[in-house]
């Protein structure tokens, strides 16, 4: 028995619990560096910042399109009034997670063509976590 009888007793009670703690704790300290494993898929082409009178890569509704690219992969991204439709380039399938910076937005699943439809379009800045057999990246964060 200690000089510490409470100490004594708060302990007791959370020994069963441990192990559980310690694990969590450990697995909670491998994810601190979980983006760098990640590529990053650097915005390469924008139509809000392209030049001149005729876009050819504009759509029929006005919309925005995002390209961001890798050495393995790309995205493409089309801004619609209510969703977002976007491609992997090679077609892969997989999944996306629309990422704010307050956690997870919107979950899409990518077809085998690398087709995907995230709605509705996100009103903060965000990145796209895409996840294929091969690949994981992220693309750089935007604001729409």
């Amino acid at each position: 028995m200690s000089d510490f009888p409470e100490l004594d007793d708060a302990l007791r009670e959370v020994f069963p619990y441990l192990e559980e703690v310690a694990r969590r704790g450990r697995s909670a300290f491998t994810w601190r560096t979980v983006d760098e494993d990640l590529l990053t898929a650097q915005l390469s082409f924008d139509t809000a910042r392209a030049a001149g009178p005729a876009l050819t890569r504009a759509t029929p509704d006005g919309g925005r399109v995002l390209v961001f690219t890798t050495d393995l992969q790309s995205v493409e991204l089309e801004v619609l009034s209510d969703r977002l439709v976007g491609q992997f380039a090679p077609a892969l399938a997989g999944g996306v997670d629309v990422e704010s910076e307050r956690g997870v937005l919107a979950t899409a699943v990518v077809d085998d063509l690398g087709f995907f439809v995230v709605q509705p379009v996100p009103d903060v800045r965000f990145r796209l976590h895409c996840t294929t057999a091969t690949t994981r990246l992220v693309t750089e964060w935007v604001q729409l």
